[in-house]
């Protein structure tokens, strides 16, 4: 089985195929952390060369196992072996489109990101420094990200909804779907996080 593309590109490292290049994510320029040092936010997803996570997916009742590795660190990105990216800046926690956690660390704090001609997320902090819990353990200190996109411009009453969940020196314990149209809503996937093993981030120059 295969996810779509917008159920593991949530999930930063879990995409399924390579994507071409698109115009860079865009988000309110006070966010910016101090010079020097890492973001709040990379707490929340910890990037080193050998870290490594397992998640127990599911989409539309089937039922599967993802496993994420990072393998290189190459001109300032954490790349897994299927070749995608992600890194930190002074703003946040990005890959090649889209932030998926941005300064400041806030409940209520919102940014959008442009990830193709026409087509744009809306992300919203909805809960920081909460307890979340998945199979692989329960953790203290949490952020949950939603962000809401458009299924075709032309229905503007369907959305795609994602909820993510990150734990501190931990990284994406949970991914939720559903499609909303109205007042009705529809899980469609979800990722559970069951095994992982992560190093302390390296202290490098942001870009």
């Amino acid at each position: 089985m295969t996810l779509p593309r917008w159920v593991v590109l949530s999930a930063g490292l879990l995409g399924c195929a390579h994507e071409a290049a698109s115009p860079p994510a865009t988000a309110p320029v006070e966010a910016a952390a101090t010079p020097g040092k890492l973001p709040d936010s990379a707490r929340y997803f910890p990037l080193a060369v050998g870290n490594h996570w397992t998640y127990a997916a599911t989409y539309l009742g089937e039922r599967s196992t993802r496993q994420v590795e990072v393998v290189a660190f190459q001109n300032g990105d954490y790349v897994d072996r299927d070749g995608r990216a992600i890194r930190v800046d002074r703003e946040g926690v990005r890959d090649q489109v889209r932030y998926l956690l941005h300064e400041p660390l806030s409940v209520g704090a919102t940014w959008t990101s442009v990830v193709a001609p026409g087509a744009a997320e809306h992300y919203k902090i909805l809960s920081v420094r909460s307890p979340c819990e998945a199979p692989a353990g329960k953790f203290p200190d949490c952020v949950e990200v939603e962000s809401r996109a458009f299924v075709d411009p032309r229905t503007p009453d369907r959305l795609l909804v994602n909820r993510v969940t990150f734990a501190a020196g931990v990284g994406i314990v949970r991914v939720r779907t559903a499609l909303e149209e109205g007042t009705k809503s529809a899980p469609t996937a979800e990722l559970l996080l069951t095994a992982f093993e992560v190093a302390r981030p390296t202290q490098l120059p942001l870009q």
